[in-house]
Parts: structure tokens; C-alpha cells; sequence
């Protein structure tokens, strides 16, 4: 049977499904999401906290499950996001017992949640989904999806700093205001709003000028940038941004012609130059720069498909995405 979420009674089985079906691939942002689903299962002040702040991303509080032989064997959680005047849904955590699959109830958990979604009228409806799954690909490719985008996440964890690559006339320096331009144009490049919205980055938060910096102060944000040089020439920008997760950010700015070299060469010496050594994450451009990635100390964390749900020209609904 399928039917909506309750918070009440479902919270703890949907955490132990969703353990079932991705424990294998989780990471420790996903490993402490789950444990979060179980803590406020067991704490209702919990999810009246949430639900009275309005914080819609950290626990699945909206969405469908698939119950049979009184147990749920069927997950799909709906995530709202809004960011620059703009709602967006994301479709996560769509998980099937093992004992249950190639029955369609996936397929159905997200049909519903896009007829749930569609009666909202909201900007777009996305999902993110493994670039290796492609039972699910060809699912949601025949649903309606559509691919937007193909992204890795690359991950550092070592504190040990990898031999750093020698590239005759390379030189770093802090950003200087004249970079800014650049660095912004390779960002947009990197960074497209067909993606970024799901991000906790803001580029134009990285502008070096006085409002900002203003801001930053005000906010207590801690931005730091690398530029690297080739000669006078500008090849990229590297900034850092604090996380509350398990590893803080990195956002890389290059110059296409350069990418190889340049990530090679900077990520290590950004590394040696903080001073926390939290772990590192950058998301990038899927099978591009590989090698220097994992020259820097960096393991593929996942590489993930971006879709997007585009209804039928026919509808009412025609003006979504």
C-alpha cells in the first residue's frame, strides 16, 4: 500500500530501510543524516523544533512510503529548497527492500511524488541518482527525467600532505580584487544554476568588495582564497568555506586550458596551508581533471547523474523548468 509519511510511527523504520538499502555507499554526512531520523523519532520536541524553525532539509518530513505484511519496505522523501526566489523539490532516499524489488513500487513512489509535486507548482523537480545505477537511469529516463548535469564529489581525508606536484612557473598568492572577474566568470562556468541551487555556495559572496566584506564580518563567514599564476597569468582560484558537515569546501575557479595541472599543483598547497586539517570535498565536473585529483590525496567520493522532471508540453504545467 502506498501512502504518505508519518512522522509519528515511520521515522524509525525508514531510517533502518534506508541503512538496508545504502549503508554500503554511505558516507559520514550519511551515516549521521540517518542517525538524526533516529534521534528525532525519538524525541517529538525534536520534530516540533523543525518543524517550528522551518528547517526543511535535515530530516525526511514529507514524503511517501510503500507498506506491506505490516512493515515499510518502500521509501521516497521530498525535499524542498528555496534559494535566490526560487522553490525546487528534490527527490531522495527512494529506497526498495531487497526482497521487494523489480516490482515497481519504486517507480510508483516516485509517479506519486510527482503528482504531488506538479500540484504544487513549483519551479522544478529533481533527483540525483548513482552514474553506475542504470536500472534506475532507464526508470526515470522513461518516467520523464532528464539529465542536467554529471558531477563528482571528491573527498580528502588523510592528514598526511601527498608529494606536491613541481610545475616550473606555477607561483600561488592571496586573491587580489583584479582576479575577481575571472574567478567569477570560471565559478558561473563550474558552478551552473542547474546545480548550484542544490549547494551550500553563494559566488557572488566571494566578491572582494567592501559590502561584502562587510558582510562577512556581520555573519561571521570565513571565505579564503588562493590565486595561481602562470607567469602574470591568472589559471584559477581556490576558495575555502568552513562546514558544519564532515568535511569543509572547496570551490575551484580554472581556467578549462589549464584544469590539469593547475588542481594538481594547488590543492596540495592549499592543504598544507590550513591549519585545521578537516576533512576536504570538492564538487566538480564528472571525468575531468581524475588524475589530478587523486594525485592531490583525493578519493571519488561518488559521481552522481542531476535529473530533472519535465512534464508533457500538453499540460497546464508546461511553463515548469
Amino acid at each position: 500500500m502506498l501512502r504518505s509519511l508519518n512522522t509519528r510511527k515511520d521515522l524509525l523504520p525508514v531510517a533502518d530501510l534506508i541503512e538496508l538499502c545504502f549503508g554500503s555507499q554511505m558516507d559520514a554526512d550519511g551515516w549521521k543524516y540517518v542517525n538524526c531520523i533516529r534521534q528525532a523519532a525519538n524525541d517529538r520536541n525534536q520534530i516540533r523544533w523543525i518543524l517550528g524553525a522551518g528547517e526543511r532539509v535535515a530530516y525526511p518530513l514529507h514524503g511517501y512510503v510503500w507498506e506491506e505484511d505490516n512493515k515499510i519496505i518502500g521509501n521516497l522523501s521530498l525535499i524542498p529548497f528555496y534559494k535566490k526566489g526560487q522553490w525546487r523539490y528534490l527527490i531522495a532516499n527512494v529506497a526498495v527492500h531487497p526482497d521487494y524489488r523489480r516490482r515497481g513500487i519504486g517507480r510508483q513512489l516516485t509517479l506519486k511524488a510527482i503528482e504531488h509535486i506538479l500540484s504544487l507548482e513549483v519551479a522544478s523537480a529533481w533527483l540525483q541518482v548513482r552514474a553506475d545505477n542504470t536500472a534506475a537511469i532507464q526508470m526515470y529516463r522513461e518516467i520523464g527525467f532528464v539529465e542536467r548535469a554529471v558531477r563528482t564529489t571528491w573527498q580528502r581525508d588523510s592528514l598526511l600532505a601527498p608529494q606536491t606536484p613541481v610545475y616550473p612557473g606555477l607561483s600561488f598568492s592571496p586573491r587580489m580584487s583584479h582576479d575577481w572577474e575571472m574567478q567569477q566568470n570560471w565559478l558561473n562556468e563550474t558552478y551552473p544554476n542547474d546545480v548550484i541551487w542544490n549547494m551550500p555556495l553563494d559566488v557572488d559572496k566571494f566578491a572582494p568588495t567592501l559590502w561584502q566584506k562587510f558582510l562577512q564580518l556581520v555573519n561571521a563567514d570565513d571565505y579564503r582564497h588562493w590565486a595561481i599564476r602562470g607567469g602574470k597569468k591568472l589559471l584559477g582560484v581556490v576558495t575555502w568555506q568552513p562546514s558544519s558537515l564532515h568535511a569543509d569546501y572547496l570551490w575551484l575557479a580554472m581556467d578549462p586550458r589549464h584544469e590539469e595541472e593547475t588542481i594538481a599543483a594547488a590543492l596540495p598547497h592549499v592543504r598544507a596551508h590550513l591549519r585545521n586539517y578537516r576533512p576536504l570535498s570538492v564538487n566538480y565536473p564528472a571525468y575531468r581533471a581524475t588524475e589530478s585529483f587523486q594525485r592531490a590525496g583525493f578519493r571519488e567520493l561518488n559521481t552522481l547523474i542531476w535529473m530533472e522532471y519535465l512534464p508533457p508540453i500538453n499540460t497546464h504545467h508546461a511553463t515548469w523548468g
